[in-house]
């Protein structure tokens, strides 16, 4: 016989067994606390489907970490899911359909400057200011939601890395509710095990990711901690902190100084945009440089300093700046908006022709320098729901 022989292998197995006899042949033991903990874990798991329903749009499952996309499926997941309680969601849809309504509002008060034939009989008493308005207001809300998500991003518990994959950290929350009408007459040795199983427990397990590139497995990528807020009507959400928070926790936080400054600049330049429309101050254009144009100029500023402190935020050393960074990017970005949002207010008060048309100008590329920021903080959000 061929010892190499499969069958004969099998054969000879199958005879082992029946001198062994099945009776002697212990039952698979039964594990229910393991089995219970699988199919805990499995109805955590998101479930995906190939048609995407109203509460996956509206409400999908966030990554704790950015997963990697291609460009293009992240640019149909921003106009397709719809993640209304996430809150730096709601900044970043915000200040992009915002800038996209103050970039209307520029083509309409710069081209009848560049070419009057342009200008049309309901441009100046409806179109020009109903775009301002509302592109204030969008601004004003948005300004309310940064002000949240400044207050929601500060000192709350590091989740995400930076170059680690989504395999890389294993997070398993293992927890059952004690049985309050459990028997006292049950024995000593069962009743610690039940207790020790009935405390809630996290345990978090990383892992060590070595590079993709062949290194040895002594290399490991470097872990960067950043944070999500938490989802808007969730238990952890701060809408109001207390004045001890105030002066310990959010003293020393950017995000939320950052926040509440641009809260207030848009608060202020929500004045401007009240002045300018038409029959405010018509009967009385001496109060034009106090009511209309310093408004607009200190919310431009308020604007850049809310976007500095941004960029100061991104940067492990304030003096070095990082332009490789998507944060940095919107910050950068929306400093420069800030900037033009400033000369279009500051420069009319030269009262010349000249500066008008200047700062004209300025309001219309600060709109879209403040739209493209607000495009890569969105397109950074939606990566958690790639």
């Amino acid at each position: 016989m061929n010892e190499h022989d499969p069958t004969a292998t099998r054969s000879s197995f199958d005879e082992s067994l029946r001198r062994i006899g099945a009776s002697r042949l212990s039952e698979w033991p039964n594990f229910p606390f393991e089995e219970e903990l699988k199919n805990q874990q499995d109805d955590q798991r998101p479930k995906t489907s190939a048609t995407p329903t109203t509460r996956s749009r509206f409400s999908p499952f966030r990554s704790p970490i950015p997963r990697g996309s291609s460009f293009f499926k992240r640019l149909k997941l921003m106009w397709t899911l719809f993640p209304i309680r996430d809150i730096s969601w709601i900044v970043a849809f915000s200040f992009t359909i915002g800038s996209a309504t103050f970039v209307i509002n520029g083509f309409f008060l710069l081209l009848p400057l560049i070419d009057p034939a342009t200008d049309f009989a309901t441009e100046t008493p409806y179109a020009t200011p109903a775009s301002s308005v509302l592109g204030t207001l969008i601004f004003l809300i948005g300004g309310y939601a940064g002000l949240l998500e400044g207050l929601n991003l500060t000192g709350k518990e590091m989740t995400v890395t930076d170059g680690l994959n989504a395999e890389a950290i294993e997070i398993t929350e293992i927890g059952t509710k004690q049985d309050d009408e459990r028997s006292s007459q049950e024995s000593a040795s069962k009743s610690n095990k039940d207790s020790a199983q009935g405390e809630r427990t996290v345990q978090v397990q990383t892992l060590r990711v070595s590079s993709s590139t062949t290194q040895s497995n002594d290399d490991a990528n470097e872990v960067h901690a950043t944070s999500l807020a938490p989802l808007l009507g969730s238990s952890t959400f701060i809408y109001l902190p207390t004045m001890h928070q105030l002066l310990t926790t959010y003293a020393r936080s950017l995000p939320f100084h950052a926040g509440w400054v641009q809260f207030v600049g848009t608060i202020i330049f929500s004045m401007a945009t009240i002045t300018s429309l038409p029959g405010i101050l018509t009967s009385s254009p001496s109060l034009v440089p106090l009511l209309n144009l310093l408004p607009a100029t200190l919310g431009g500023l308020l604007f850049i300093t809310a976007s500095v402190l941004q960029i100061l935020n991104v940067q492990e050393k304030w003096w070095v700046p990082q332009p490789l960074k998507g944060d940095w990017q919107v910050g950068f970005w929306n400093a420069t908006g800030s900037l033009g949002f400033t000369l279009a207010g500051a420069l009319p008060a030269l009262g010349t022709e000249t500066a008008t048309y200047f700062g004209t100008l300025a309001d219309f590329w600060g709109s879209w320098a403040f739209l493209f920021g607000s495009l890569v903080q969105f397109y950074i959000v939606m990566g958690y729901y790639a």
